[in-house]
C-alpha cells in the first residue's frame, strides 16, 4: 500500500523504492499494489490509466489497483484488501491517513488478518519530524498507545533508521534491509570537461529539507571558477522557492542557475549525463534514489553526511560533508571545477563503479525474503 506509484514521480524517492521492490519480489511472491490514480500534488488522474480495477499493465506478474482519488475512501480500500486477502501488508512512510494509519487501525481492531511490515522511509529522522511536528507528534503518541510497535515488523533500510525506530518505539521488532536500487546500469559514458567550468545538477523536491538554498549560498562564495547549476524538481514549498529565487537573482556573474521543473524518472539518466557533478546538501535522506541514479550514470556527487552514502572521497566517487561547515562545500565545488579531463574521468568512473558494486550485492534480495517469512 502506497499513496503514489508509477507513472507518478512527483513524490520522489518513495515511488522508486516501491517500484524497485515490486520488481524484485515478483518472482517470489504474488504482488499486489494498492495506490491512487493521481500524482503527488496533482488533481487530475494519470493519463492512460484505468482506475478502479486491478490491472497487470505494468508487468504480467504485478497487479496494481489505482483507486480514484476523487472518491478515495477507507471503505473502498478495505474492500480491495478483503479481495486480495494478503498474507503480508507492506506499508510505506508513516503518516499517510489512509495508506498507513487506516490499515494499522484495522490491525488493531482485528479486522486485518495479514502480517504488517512497515517501512518508515526516513519519516522518523529528526529532520523529517521537524516538519509539521504539531501534526506528527500526536500520531506517534497514538501509535504507542495502541501498542502497534509490538504487533508489526518494522523494515529499516539502514542502521541509522533502526536506531530512529527504537528511539521512538523501544522494544520494537526491526529488521534491516537496504533499499532496493535501480539495477539498470548503462555502459560508462564520459563528458567533456574544461578546467574552470563545472556543470552541476540538483534533483529533488523544492522543500527546505533538500537544502537548495544552502547549495546556492555555497556556490555564491566560489572564486575564480564558473559554476552552472540545473535544478530539477517540483516546487512544494512556494515560500522556500521564493527565497531561493531571490538568492539566484543576487548570484555573482560566475554562477548561473536554470530551473527545469519536475521531470519523469526515465528522463533523469540523460539529464545526469549532461552534467559533471550531482549536488544535494540534504538535511536527511533515507536512501537518496537521485544520488544513486547519479552513481549509475557515472557522475560523482557532492552531498551532506546525512545519507547512507558515506566515505565517498576514499572511493573516488564524491564528497559527503557536514552541514555545519559550509565552506567545505564551496571548496569541493572549486576543486571539481578545476578538474581537467583525466581527473574528471577518474572521479566519474569511480562513481560508476560504486553503483556497479552495490547492485551486484547478493545479500540485498535475501534481506527482503527475511522480511516476509
Amino acid at each position: 500500500m502506497v499513496d503514489w506509484f508509477v507513472p507518478g514521480y512527483k513524490a520522489g524517492g518513495p515511488i522508486q523504492s516501491c517500484v524497485n521492490f515490486v520488481f524484485a519480489m515478483k518472482d517470489d511472491y504474488s504482488v499486489y499494489v494498492l495506490t491512487t490514480d493521481t500524482d503527488h500534488g496533482e488533481s487530475n488522474p494519470y493519463e492512460g490509466i484505468e482506475s478502479g480495477r486491478w490491472t497487470n499493465r505494468l508487468h504480467p506478474d504485478i497487479q496494481v489497483f489505482y483507486s480514484p482519488k476523487a472518491t478515495l475512501s477507507a471503505r473502498g480500500l478495505k474492500a480491495q484488501i478483503d479481495a486480495v486477502q494478503p498474507d503480508y501488508v507492506y506499508l510505506n512512510h508513516l503518516f499517510s491517513p489512509l495508506f498507513v494509519v487506516y490499515p494499522l487501525w484495522l490491525k488493531f481492531r482485528g479486522r486485518l488478518k495479514g502480517e504488517i511490515v512497515l517501512c518508515p522511509r526516513g519519516a522518523l529522522y529528526d529532520s523529517a519530524l521537524s516538519v509539521k511536528r504539531w501534526k506528527k507528534t500526536p500520531f506517534l503518541h497514538l501509535f504507542r498507545w495502541m501498542g502497534m510497535p509490538r504487533r508489526i515488523l518494522f523494515h529499516a533500510t539502514n542502521q541509522r533508521e533502526k536506531e530512529a525506530v527504537l528511539q521512538h518505539f523501544p522494544g520494537s521488532n526491526v529488521l534491516i534491509a537496504d533499499n532496493l536500487p535501480n539495477t539498470r546500469q548503462l555502459p560508462f559514458a564520459g563528458l567533456p570537461k574544461q578546467p574552470g567550468i563545472l556543470k552541476c545538477i540538483f534533483i529533488a523536491r523544492i522543500v527546505p529539507i533538500k537544502n537548495l538554498l544552502f547549495l546556492l549560498t555555497a556556490m555564491e562564495k566560489a572564486k575564480d571558477v564558473r559554476l552552472e547549476l540545473t535544478v530539477i524538481g517540483p516546487v512544494e514549498d512556494k515560500g522556500y522557492w521564493d527565497e531561493c529565487s531571490r538568492k539566484v537573482a543576487a548570484l555573482p556573474g560566475n554562477v548561473s542557475v536554470n530551473y527545469l521543473g519536475p521531470r519523469r524518472n526515465d528522463e533523469l539518466p540523460a539529464l545526469l549525463a549532461q552534467h559533471h557533478l550531482f549536488t544535494l546538501p540534504t538535511t536527511g535522506e533515507n536512501f537518496g534514489h537521485a544520488i544513486f541514479e547519479a552513481f549509475l550514470a557515472g557522475r560523482p556527487v557532492l552531498i551532506s553526511d546525512q545519507t547512507p552514502w558515506l566515505g565517498l572521497a576514499a572511493l573516488g566517487s564524491g564528497w559527503d560533508l557536514p552541514l555545519d561547515d559550509p565552506e567545505r562545500f564551496t571548496r569541493a565545488l572549486e576543486e571539481a571545477a578545476r578538474w581537467d579531463q583525466p581527473a574528471f574521468d577518474a572521479w566519474a568512473r569511480g562513481a560508476w563503479e560504486h553503483a556497479a558494486r552495490f547492485i551486484k550485492n547478493p545479500e540485498l534480495h535475501d534481506q527482503y525474503l527475511k522480511l516476509f517469512a
